[in-house]
């Protein structure tokens, strides 16, 4: 509980925090361990990746930067739609780990689970692709989306989102 601060290293330029879990595990669940202990030690993610040009953020500017950059980019997610099936499966597997680095260290602010529900089942394309290349994934993301909600990580700027989340879970 004595920790100040907690480092991860990324040296891996082809991936990126939100691409699997264990980075979550590792960095938000070393703050949800030291807020167990009555600690909120200050959270970093060293990028490294370019050994040339490091780079230190704090994990919530690290987890900002991934979704502004990749997972909120219509570039990112056109790349995906081109990959059917697993492109969806992508698509909503990073939701997931947004939703875990919110749960075990409270740094994903709502802006940015707003910004990435516009991008996916808030595009009518990107949510046709979803529902039609895997519809489970679709399924799991709105379940995601809600859980959010309902457990307070997330609170849409719009009350529509709400009830667009509602009714096509009903009619799912």
């Amino acid at each position: 509980a004595a920790a100040a601060a907690f480092v991860h290293t990324q040296d891996l330029p082809e991936t990126d925090l939100l691409m699997a879990p264990d980075y979550a595990a590792h960095e938000a669940g070393f703050a949800a361990a030291a807020k167990k202990l009555g600690a909120a030690p200050a959270l970093y993610h060293a990028d490294s990746a370019r050994a040339h040009d490091p780079r230190m953020r704090t994990l919530p500017e690290e987890i900002a930067r991934v979704v502004r950059g990749r997972a909120a980019n219509p570039q990112w997610i056109a790349g995906q739609m081109r990959h059917g099936f697993r492109g969806a499966a992508e698509i909503a597997w990073t939701l997931d780990q947004m939703a875990l680095f919110a749960h075990l260290s409270g740094t994903v602010p709502t802006r940015h689970f707003d910004l990435y529900y516009e991008a996916t089942l808030g595009d009518e394309a990107v949510r046709d692709f979803l529902d039609t290349a895997n519809p489970r994934a679709a399924e799991a993301m709105r379940r995601r989306f809600r859980q959010l909600v309902d457990a307070g990580y997330w609170t849409t700027r719009r009350n529509s989102v709400i009830d667009a989340i509602a009714s096509t879970e009903s009619s799912a």
